[in-house]
């Protein structure tokens, strides 16, 4: 009997969590379009092209949005128990509250482990080729960007410049929207390069089209510009590359190709130790929800107290990416940023269900 119990609770427990990850998707997927296009680059860009672009940008945001689908999915389900009475039944005929929150338990473990190893490949996967499209359609666009990649300062064969891009693909490699600046020996600026796409070549970028503007002459439209450069393609990669697009199988051959190199990997190991730390994060979140939904209908809980456990929950989320922050900028090691607030909000959740079930 107990083994059907459990999977009775396990399985209602998948049911809301999916249900909720199909309603968040639809949500986000319609808000994305809307700002997609908004955009300039997408002014004269069909409608299938602007839904294909943000149908692969949705699971990276849903992948953000795990943590906050496995609370409320764990309210949701400990709710709709009592609610029914079952959870009243179950703990009148001897289970403990250990026991019922068994199932959510593993529930959120596998639900981790899935989102780490499967999910999280296929989302970043899914966040390059949307990266892939955006550079190629930002060429001709000349609106701001929030962001944009950084600027580069370079060197090559003589020539100093600086580069910077609105849109970046391919772990760096392929910048859309590029503004370059040839620097004189004096350090002025002597030349301006806008060209739709750069491809980092063997010491060089090639820029596709590109507009060389000079002062006191016309501006000159190319087929082709070669811009020498000194930088290697894994420090180009760690500066503008989004961590997000790896994928967690990825991750660590970067981490060691940069740390060999002498450069900084923090942001990419605070990312890594972010993915590993999920499936802890999703028993975390579950266990607060435990609080303030296990004895809602028997102790007459007001919602107050339900608005309470999910603030909780916002607010670990909250602590969670300001300590990947501190993190990425190795103002904390990457490791101890990553499982602290998980281990806090566990503790904290078990702390609690310890006291409403011990006194």
């Amino acid at each position: 009997m107990r083994a059907t119990l459990n999977q009775y609770f396990f399985r209602r427990y998948l049911v809301s969590f999916f249900s909720s990850i199909l309603v968040v998707f639809a949500l986000i997927y319609l808000i994305d379009m809307i700002e997609v296009s908004r955009r300039g680059r997408f002014a004269n860009v069909d409608f299938s092209t602007i839904a294909l672009v943000s149908a692969l940008r949705v699971p990276s945001f849903v992948e953000q949005a795990f943590p906050f689908i496995v609370l409320f999915s764990s309210i949701f389900t400990l709710l709709s128990l009592n609610k029914r009475l079952e959870l009243v039944v179950a703990r009148a005929s001897g289970v403990s509250a250990w026991q019922i929150l068994a199932p959510f338990v593993l529930g959120s473990i596998l639900l981790g482990i899935g989102a780490t190893l499967f999910y999280n490949p296929l989302a970043a996967l899914a966040q390059a080729q949307s990266a892939i499209i955006e550079t190629t359609l930002s060429g001709g666009s000349t609106e701001a960007t929030n962001d944009a990649a950084p600027w580069l300062r370079q060197s090559g064969e003589g020539v100093d410049s600086i580069i910077g891009a609105k849109s970046v693909a391919n772990g760096g490699m392929s910048l859309g929207g590029v503004t370059a600046f040839i620097l004189g020996p004096d350090g002025a600026v002597r030349e301006r390069i806008d060209a739709p796409n750069a491809v980092l070549e063997d010491k060089g970028w090639r820029l596709s089209s590109p507009i060389l503007s000079r002062v006191g002459y016309e501006p000159r439209k190319l087929e082709t510009y070669r811009l020498p450069t000194t930088l290697r393609p894994e420090y180009v990669e760690q500066k503008l590359a989004d961590p997000q697009a790896i994928p967690i199988w990825d991750l660590r051959s970067k981490i060691e190709v940069a740390r060999s190199l002498g450069y900084n990997s923090d942001a990419f190991s605070m990312h890594y130790n972010t993915l590993i730390a999920k499936p802890a994060l999703f028993v975390a979140m579950t266990l607060l929800a435990a609080t303030v939904a296990m004895q809602f209908a028997r102790t007459g809980q007001s919602t107050r107290t339900i608005v309470g456990g999910i603030t909780a929950g916002f607010v670990l989320y909250v602590v969670t990416f300001l300590a990947q922050a501190l993190g990425s900028n190795a103002v904390v090691p990457p490791v101890v940023a990553a499982w602290f607030p998980v281990v806090a909000a566990g503790l904290f959740g078990v702390t609690i269900l310890l006291h409403q079930e011990d006194g």
